[in-house]
């Protein structure tokens, strides 16, 4: 059986950020992590990525997945047009064109918000249970500096809802911080 992989992760840091979690400079080196954790995953056609769609650890595992033949299921927190602009575009920046290529490649689904919630911790949601109803144990990529993020929705709330811990052998944890 192929692997369902479920990739989430910081955003690339904007200008200014006072404490870096993702600086755009190792943009190139957590890439580069995250195809040698494909290879060994050995994800190719047959299949599955699911992840949202934002700058960075999003963006980087969904072309590494296409450029593989998997497919790849966006879940956009809110549609494309409000989404780009808050969760993508990075001035000086090539993520807007990226994300443009890997909508055209991808299945794109958006959330359908209950407004009981942050939309960014119902799209978490959403993504553990559709990966969830694919594979009972599916894989986990998370780049990630293992601390808890700006707000609700982020990397840390992902981790605690797929219920594994980060030693499990189904996850792997790419620290930019640490490159």
């Amino acid at each position: 059986m192929m692997p369902v992989v479920l990739a989430s992760g910081h955003l690339v840091d904007a200008p200014g950020r006072p404490a870096p979690r993702f600086p755009q400079r190792v943009a190139g080196e957590v890439a580069r992590l995250v195809a040698e954790t494909f290879d060994e995953w050995r994800v190719g056609p047959g299949s599955v990525l699911v992840c949202g769609g934002a700058r960075g650890a999003d963006l980087i595992a969904a072309e590494a997945a296409l450029s593989r033949g998997a497919a790849v299921t966006l879940c956009l927190a809110m549609p494309v047009a409000e989404f780009e602009p808050s969760s993508v575009a990075l001035p000086g920046t090539d993520w807007s064109a990226r994300f443009e290529r890997v909508l055209r490649g991808s299945e794109v689904r958006v959330l359908h918000s209950t407004g009981d919630a942050d939309v960014f911790s119902q799209t978490n949601q959403w993504m553990v249970d559709l990966v969830k109803g694919l594979d009972d144990r599916p894989r986990a990529l998370l780049v990630w500096d293992g601390r808890n993020g700006d707000g609700p929705g982020g990397t840390a709330d992902m981790a605690a809802r797929l219920g594994y811990d980060v030693t499990d052998p189904h996850v792997r944890v790419i620290d930019p911080t640490a490159l």
